[in-house]
């Protein structure tokens, strides 16, 4: 199973055949999202996209990123998990870098690693999740705020007002409820989802909650139901199909490595990544089949109009390669990507060559990675 957590992370939108049928909403009021394993190779459309932002984050001494960072952005700041150096970094705009939020150690302030973070637009605050439920909180700035002990270990977390949501994952301890909503005072308020499995910890971990405006999302990397985060609880919004690459309910009812084992022979798909905002859905999921890695798919759906794109990728796929994640899809319509520097300088993709071109040669594989911003049509 180890090509779960090795696959390449990427992007490119294509349009496929017969949008509608994929695209509907059912007596619930469910979006219901059917897919097919057929799917059109074309590269980027001026039919979905209208414009391309490149965004270089600045390269120095101080502000050099380390493997695989993590990206999260407000309406002026893009925020940078570096998990090599254990800190938040903090670059504007522009892709200039500002400063470094939180340290690792164990004295006021610090911690010993980064499970998770939030960027609280409100309060204009950062705040991180650290083993055994502890949260700090810091200002844009960097300067220590404070720290609250939830004893909860949570993978992940989000905030709503003045309460807190906490995935637990799938862990014994959490039997009763694999999210908790907890109050900044540390109190519990209530227990959602409670597992169906004594399973250890889940074989695959995502960036289980995604926030654009108002809307909060959470999905499990083996599961298709996806919920959205509700001052009552999580509520299902969105019906995901994959027909034969469906996980059976049956996998919570036996071994863990037996049934991933059975899982893979059958075939299954794997989600990455979930967002939407008022208009858009974008997913982000891989598909197994016969133990082996199938496709790694990334699919925008139209809410509004019921029109989708799809577009497939095999492992060996140079453009695979190119892209990594889409993290984030923002209010206005706006689908952000993390692209490496020195790939990103070779590309020759004619969608978005121009926009490379007045900095493609200050690109280098020394550099730090590079903000890539569509913009999406009302396709």
């Amino acid at each position: 199973m180890k090509h779960f957590f090795l696959i390449i992370l990427s992007l490119l939108i294509v349009s496929c055949g017969n949008e509608n049928n994929r695209v509907g909403y059912n007596a619930a009021g469910q979006l219901v999202l059917n897919f097919e394993n057929e799917t059109a190779s074309v590269f980027f459309s001026d039919r979905v996209f209208g414009g391309v932002e490149i965004i270089p984050l600045e390269t120095s001494d101080n502000s050099l990123l380390g493997r695989e960072p993590e990206l999260l952005l407000n309406d002026h700041h893009f925020f940078v998990w570096d998990k090599q150096q254990y800190c938040i970094m903090r670059f504007d705009e522009t892709g200039k870098s500002l400063n470094r939020i939180g340290s690792r150690g164990s004295g006021p302030g610090e911690y010993l690693v980064i499970l998770d973070y939030y960027i609280d637009n409100a309060s204009a605050t950062v705040e991180i999740l650290a083993p055994r439920g502890q949260v700090l909180q810091y200002n844009y700035d960097g300067q220590f705020i404070s720290s609250r002990t939830y004893e909860k270990d949570a993978l992940a977390f989000v905030k709503t007002a003045t309460d807190y949501w906490f995935y637990l994952g799938v862990i014994p301890q959490a039997e009763e409820g694999r999210l908790v909503k907890m109050s900044e005072d540390v109190t519990d308020i209530q227990k959602f989802l409670p597992v169906k499995t004594t399973w250890p910890m889940p074989f695959g971990m995502v960036k289980n909650f995604a926030q654009c405006g108002n809307t909060i999302t959470l999905n499990e990397y083996i599961s298709s139901t996806v919920y959205c985060i509700t001052n009552n609880g999580p509520v299902e919004t969105t019906v995901l199909n994959f027909g034969k690459y469906a996980i059976p309910d049956s996998i919570f009812e036996g071994d863990f490595d037996t049934e991933t084992d059975k899982l893979g022979d059958r075939g299954c798909a794997l989600i990455l990544k979930y967002t939407e905002n008022e208009r858009f859905v974008y997913i982000h999921f891989e598909t197994l089949q016969g133990g082996d890695f199938d496709g790694d798919y990334h699919w925008l759906v139209n809410k509004h109009t019921g029109n989708s794109v799809l577009q497939k990728f095999s492992q060996d796929d140079q453009l695979h390669k190119l892209m990594k994640e889409a993290i984030i899809l923002t209010g206005d319509n706006k689908l952000t990507f993390w692209v490496d520097a020195q790939m990103l300088k070779e590309c020759k993709d004619p969608f978005i060559s121009d926009a490379i071109d007045p900095i493609r040669d200050s690109l280098s594989e020394d550099g730090n990675p590079v903000v890539i911003m569509l913009i999406i049509n009302d396709f």
